[in-house]
């Protein structure tokens, strides 16, 4: 593979950035090698030099009875390392192994103790110490009197408990001043843990002026909380300010990874304790472990988000649902076990965040070199991981020493940077929206513009649709005169009135005239209806009809064109059929059209059957003929002015297409639909159905007359 300019810069920053934590991590190691050297060969605290070195870490000289609650009286000066059971270890003593899949395997008790010497100081003296994720009693036995020692209780914060279900206190232990004025006394702690499944001490304590560990533990109170609430508001700002935005489900993920980090900081913290004293400690356990679970959750979809938008494989739903799992146990299902199960998953999301690094390593790898767009997000959350993952790595190794402050400050960086990659595609996301509304106001423009010129296109059709009724309405109303006297005189030429004509041609001539007089007038009549209905000035004539004697008398006038043409009528007619309202010419010259169609168009010794009947629904008048039938595709073409269906028989017959759409207009002026379904050879079937307003009963027809 081939790397271009930019992917070649990339690839030396990233180099350079390894070469340099090497180099601290070498000068760490150096560092912390020197301080294991001071602090194994320091075996007496009263030599310790605390105005230049701080704190004394008492990591050595402890000595520990298992499976005993020791009495501090017993234990001052040189009794702690002779006891019955006496074992000397080096803090931190852990009782359970790392690995298990009990809860009980670090269950038990134990007594420590250790001799410390105090130099001679007007200072007071004090020490801290991490969690002991169990009961514990701590006392300071002075050994200046071996035969009478004095015994002060430092702390306690719940009852001991060899077995049995143990109610857990607050565990976490704050700073504890030691008695002023001792010198040599005995640091004894007594320890039991039925929470965890790990025991022992937590951290190595540490020995200072009360003063500097005072100080120390203020910034440890404080750097939670703020912490806290540094996190909170980010999680919100993102939310607030992704609502209503095209990339609000990044600004929700980023949201939701922020309050769950904030979450975390607030119970691995032990903050929960300062404003919940009583908060137990199983369920403090379950809530840790949660924000765990969590962020893995949020930060897997923020990161695939942000690098991987869109693309969904099948480990990424397998990490989706052992995550949604493990938040539903640790939410719902850990208090009905026994306390402490929560922490027998540490070893599997151990597991499951080594998957999720691999797959984050994966995105940011295929995002550096395939696209270049998400380059700068992809470098930011590279470095944000690589900075956690060494900070982790040096901690757990001990080249640098665990601490709560810079872990809080770590995590802080980290969302940091993962904010300002959120930030960089967060831009670049506006610029993308920016850019496509600048396009969509350019074609939304260009769109008004063809409205306005279709606006103008569609006055100009009705204008001219308007002139064209004009035209023919006064057009036809011109031809009936002419056409009238025509037909007048070829009739009486027809029938000799005034005389013999002399050569009977000129007979047939008469007829001719007249009967194409008749058929043109009848055109004209056709066109004028339409040109007054189209122009809005035609009105109907209602009065109530007897549909089936107007059916009759139409029937009569075309019995001759049926015959003609060999075509068969039947009527299918209830006797009872009520009244209908509309207007009786135009009624009859619907029926006229239709059935004139049915006959002309159909084969020889066809029939046409004409079915009226009356429902709720209203009137209707079906036409059913055994004819040529119509194809689909011309369905639409002969309800159209002046259109033809393509057949020869039906050129032969057509005429100027107006029957059929002047009897469509005709029927939708009363309301009415046509609908007309055939297929070529099998007839056709023309149905004209009419509201129900348009039946009239006894009581509506006395109205009307």
């Amino acid at each position: 593979m081939r790397f271009c300019g930019p992917d070649r810069a990339i690839l030396r920053k990233l180099l350079r950035l390894a070469c340099l934590a090497l180099a601290v991590t070498h000068w760490y190691f150096g560092v912390a090698a020197k301080a294991q050297e001071t602090t194994n060969t320091t075996d007496s605290s009263a030599l310790w030099p605390y105005e230049q070195k701080g704190a004394l870490p008492l990591k050595n000289g402890w000595t520990v009875y298992r499976n005993q609650f020791v009495s501090p009286h017993t234990l001052a000066g040189e009794k702690c390392r002779q006891g019955v059971g006496a074992e000397p270890i080096s803090a931190p003593d852990v009782w359970g192994p790392g690995f298990t899949t009990t809860v009980t395997s670090g269950h038990g008790f134990a007594t420590y103790c250790r001799e410390i010497n105090l130099p001679e100081s007007d200072e007071a003296f004090a020490f801290r110490m991490g969690t002991l994720r169990s009961v514990s009693h701590i006392y300071a036995v002075d050994g200046s009197q071996p035969d009478a020692p004095r015994v002060w209780l430092l702390f306690k914060n719940g009852d001991l408990s060899a077995e049995g279900t143990q109610v857990v206190a607050n565990p976490g232990i704050p700073m504890i001043s030691l008695p002023h004025g001792i010198r040599d006394f005995t640091l004894v702690m007594q320890l039991s843990n039925r929470i965890h499944k790990q025991g022992g001490m937590v951290e190595v304590p540490l020995l200072d002026y009360r003063w500097r560990l005072a100080a120390s533990e203020n910034r440890a109170t404080a750097m939670p909380s703020a912490l806290v609430i540094v996190l909170l508001c980010v999680g919100l700002s993102a939310l607030v300010l992704g609502e209503n935005k095209r990339s609000s489900a990044a600004h929700r993920y980023f949201a939701f990874l922020a309050i769950a980090a904030a979450m975390r900081a607030a119970f691995v913290s032990d903050l929960v304790w300062d404003y919940f004293p009583s908060f137990d400690l199983a369920r403090k356990y379950d809530f840790e472990y949660l924000s765990l679970f969590v962020i893995a959750f949020a930060y897997y979809a923020f990161i695939n988000h942000l690098l991987r938008p869109g693309r969904r494989l099948l480990i990424d739903y397998v990490i989706f649902g052992v995550m949604a799992f493990l938040i539903v146990f640790a939410l719902f299902l850990a208090p009905f076990f026994p306390p402490g199960t929560i922490t027998l998953t540490r070893e599997p999301i151990q597991i499951v965040w080594a998957i999720i690094i691999l797959m984050v390593l994966y995105a940011v790898f295929h995002a550096t070199i395939t696209n270049p767009e998400t380059r700068s997000e992809a470098v930011t959350v590279a470095l944000g991981g690589l900075g956690y993952g060494a900070y982790e790595i040096m901690s757990t190794t001990g080249v640098i020493p665990s601490s709560l402050e810079w872990s809080q400050f770590v995590i802080f960086a980290v969302m940091m940077m993962h904010a300002r990659a959120f930030v960089i595609q967060a831009r670049r996301t506006e610029r993308e929206r920016d850019t496509l509304m600048a396009s969509l106001q350019d074609t939304n423009r260009d769109l008004q513009n063809q409205a306005l010129a279709l606006d103008l296109a569609v006055k100009n059709a009705e204008e001219a649709s308007n002139a064209k009724s004009h035209f023919l309405s006064t057009f036809s109303h011109e031809l009936r005169t002419p056409l009238n006297a025509i037909i007048g005189f070829s009739e009486m030429m027809s029938r000799e009135l005034l005389g013999k004509l002399g050569n009977t041609i000129y007979k047939d001539y008469a007829r001719d005239i007249h009967a194409s007089g008749t058929h043109l007038l009848a055109m004209v009549d056709d066109l004028l209806d339409l040109s007054r209905i189209e122009t809005g000035i035609d009105e109907l004539k209602e009065e109530p009809l007897n549909l089936a004697a107007l059916l009759e008398e139409t029937l009569g006038m075309l019995r001759l064109l049926a015959e003609q043409h060999k075509v068969i009528l039947r009527v299918d007619c209830p006797k009872n059929l009520p009244r209908f309202l509309g207007d009786e010419r135009k009624m009859r010259q619907i029926l006229l059209n239709l059935i004139t169609n049915a006959i002309k168009f159909n084969v020889d010794r066809g029939s046409v059957r004409i079915v009226l009947r009356s429902d709720k629904s209203g009137m209707t008048i079906e036409i059913i003929d055994t004819g040529l039938g119509i194809a689909k595709a011309n369905l639409p073409v002969i309800l159209a002015q002046f259109g033809h269906a393509d057949s020869e028989r039906r050129r032969h017959n057509a005429g100027a297409g107006i029957g059929l759409p002047l009897s469509d207009v005709l029927v939708r002026q009363h309301g009415g639909k046509i609908t007309i379904t055939s297929e070529l050879g099998e007839g056709t079937h023309v149905t004209v159905t009419f509201p129900a307003k348009r039946v009239l009963k006894s009581a509506d027809q006395m109205a009307v007359q």
